[in-house]
């Protein structure tokens, strides 16, 4: 069986650039999206000894360096489709990218792992648009995996599907912790890098990737400021807190 998952590498710290309306990713610390990281845990604990565990990412060149750390936790191959005419996609060209790289590189693949969302982006759109480039079924809020069933979280209870592959499953946030590395492949990490694959391989038509292939318009940028401060009460605990919670309208 071969297991896909999708990876986005994320900045640590969310910012906005407000003349381009887009993420700063400049000056920030780069990291793996947690949620990605609990679909991978889901496709690590499907996966049999025969089976292959490939990630497939999308980004600048620079995102490889952070990839990498993906061979800790036992992948076997790791792609990032990398080109300037990807830059500015929005989720809709993302998705088609990522379905083209997966249909070059994995095209017998038997299940895409995601996870329900990004940290930078939380839209949720991209599991969808991507399974319907692909022409094939997908789940979403998906709670665990077996060979023969999965596990589908709503709000008020849990649904249970069987499947036949191939399959795209978008994972909750809460499924699991999230993979951790393995003893046994931190020396492959060390020998194993990251594949950066262009356009001039995945032959994407550039009409449908970055700025020309998006159809979300913004129109302007809001970030605010939450500032915290801290107050030690010494003495009189209850009657200052009782204040407080009056100056804050909750009595």
């Amino acid at each position: 069986m071969k297991i896909v998952v999708t990876v986005k590498v994320v900045p640590e710290k969310i910012k906005f650039n407000k003349e381009t309306k887009r993420i700063d990713r400049s000056e920030v610390k780069m990291i793996l999206n947690p949620v990605d990281l609990v679909a991978a845990e889901e496709a690590n604990k499907l996966r049999n000894s025969n089976d292959e565990l490939i990630a497939i990412s999308m980004g600048p060149p620079s995102a490889a360096e952070t990839l990498n750390s993906l061979f800790k936790y036992g992948f076997d191959k790791v792609y990032l489709l990398s080109d300037p005419a990807f830059a500015g996609s929005d989720t809709l060209a993302t998705a088609y990218i990522l379905s083209m790289g997966i249909k070059k590189l994995v095209p017998d693949f038997d299940i895409i792992f995601q996870g329900d969302y990004s940290i930078d982006g939380a839209t949720g759109q991209i599991p969808g648009e991507l399974a319907a480039f692909l022409g094939i079924p997908f789940l979403t809020h998906v709670n665990s995996v077996n060979r023969k069933e999965i596990v589908r979280k709503t709000e008020t209870h849990l649904e249970r599907f069987q499947f036949i592959t191939p399959v795209l499953l978008s994972v909750s946030d809460d499924a699991n912790y999230g993979i951790s590395p393995n003893l046994f492949y931190l020396k492959d990490s060390i020998e194993k890098n990251t594949e950066i694959i262009n356009n001039d391989t995945l032959k994407a038509n550039t009409e449908f990737c970055g700025l020309n292939g998006s159809r979300t318009l913004v129109s302007s940028v809001v970030q605010n400021e939450v500032k915290t401060s801290t107050e030690v009460i010494k003495e009189n605990g209850a009657e200052q807190a009782a204040k407080l919670l009056k100056e804050v309208g909750i009595i």
